[in-house]
């Protein structure tokens, strides 16, 4: 695949699906489908050499897989996150009236630096049950509708609430006249009413589509590069590789933002069932499996900005356009320590097959965060994060190089095919 292709489809796929995991995992189901693929349908099956498989989760998980040979010599597994920090509603009665227009309460979903969100144009995305018990699916961006969080005019001395801004004053306004009204359009357009909203899953999101940056526009801004670069990549790798003796699977989780504690998160057990299944119940070869594997933590590392330079670690740091990025050890070890062996076999992939690599270390004094690395470790696979540097990371406008997106591709490609 050519780089200018590669990048265009990767420019379409954010800017109609990056809006929230559920769009990410219908867009990854129905690209599967399109290759052939077949939705595992509840009932245990004899799995053949290049059978292809996918397994579903909740709406927030999803696994593509293609079988090997034997189970017992394991798999390759690239496992990436489909959610990315945004303004989630809050549930209850999140609607607040005030004489100069209503407000949404929001919080705010993974870690954001909360002065980012204002004075930028926000959609609301997601899903909600109507009176009727149907399941409504919300992108106000297909309507033209959007959305604001104000800052205070710099001239008052007040301006200082807004540089400690706290987390209850990210109130997005979605109008300016009664709430009456509001609701009025609101259930014109959707069907939905206040009382809908309690338990409602609702998020606003940066509104936007992926710009080309520099006067060489090598770099691309936007909005959920972090993980969706990487979830990009490891979906374009899984359908484009080749057939392989080796069990191949492309794993797209969600909660990574906060911590992967969720049933459609790192830790689920669901992950452990795909290999049960696969194993036609034998709990010992799943397990087999499952020792045997080698795994890929495929999520975005921070790219090095020479404006804070002295944050980074000089002799291991990331630089965008440099190349894919392995991170040995994790957020000052708070992560993944992966083996020599793994360190090495990813190492000469790069080599082998002239992918312009570069290492990244987290300065030990800056600690750092983390992937979902460890909690595959923990299970028993070699793992190994491999990386996009990201600029801006977790802010409303991230940005990365085209080049590394594609190295990760060319990168997590031979891995899957690897015997």
């Amino acid at each position: 695949m050519l780089i200018r292709d590669f990048i265009g489809d990767y420019k379409s796929f954010l800017d109609n699906f990056g809006y929230h995991e559920t769009r990410v995992a219908r867009y990854i189901k129905q690209r599967a489908l399109d290759y052939g693929y077949e939705v595992y349908n509840g009932r245990r099956k004899k799995y053949i050499q290049g059978d292809k498989i996918i397994f579903e989760f909740r709406d927030k998980l999803i696994a593509l897989v293609e079988l090997g040979k034997c189970l017992e010599d394991g798999s390759n597994v690239i496992v990436s996150h489909m959610d990315s920090p945004r303004l989630d509603v809050i549930q209850g009665n999140p609607i607040v009236e005030e004489e100069d227009g209503v407000f949404v309460k929001t919080v705010p979903y993974g870690g954001i630096i909360n002065q980012l969100y204002l004075d930028r144009p926000l959609v609301l995305v997601g899903r909600v049950y109507n009176d009727d018990g149907e399941l409504i699916q919300i992108n106000t961006k297909e309507q033209g509708y959007f959305f604001n969080v104000t800052s205070l005019l710099p001239h008052l001395r007040g301006r200082q609430e807004v540089k400690d801004l706290t987390y209850d004053k990210l109130r997005v306004r979605i109008g300016n006249s009664k709430e009456d009204n509001i609701f009025e359009i609101i259930k014109k357009e959707y069907g939905i009413t206040k009382e809908n909203l309690e338990f409602a899953e609702l998020s606003f999101v940066p509104y936007g589509n992926v710009m080309d940056m520099g006067f060489d526009k090598d770099l691309m801004m936007g909005y959920a590069h972090d993980d969706l670069c990487c979830t990009f990549a490891n979906l374009e790798a899984m359908i484009s590789s080749e057939p392989s003796n080796i069990t191949k699977i492309a794993l797209f989780v969600s909660y990574e933002e906060t911590g992967s504690n969720q049933l459609t998160g790192a830790i689920t057990q669901f992950i452990d069932d795909i290999y049960l299944k696969l194993a036609e119940g034998d709990m010992l070869l799943a397990r087999e499996c499952i020792t045997a594997t080698k795994l890929i933590s495929a999520d975005v590392c921070s790219g090095y900005d020479s404006t804070y330079g002295s944050h980074f670690e000089s002799s291991a740091k990331a630089i965008c356009g440099k190349g894919v990025t392995i991170v040995p050890i994790l957020g000052n070890k708070r992560g993944n320590d992966s083996t020599i062996q793994m360190k090495h076999y990813i190492k000469t992939l790069c080599e082998e097959y002239n992918i312009d690599y570069q290492v990244e270390f987290t300065k030990p004094s800056e600690g750092g965060g983390g992937t979902v690395s460890s909690f595959f470790a923990t299970r028993g696979m070699e793992c190994i994060d491999v990386a996009i540097p990201v600029l801006a990371m977790h802010s409303p406008m991230e940005c990365i190089s085209k080049k590394d997106i594609f190295w990760a591709y060319r990168l997590y490609k031979v891995f899957l095919e690897s015997n």
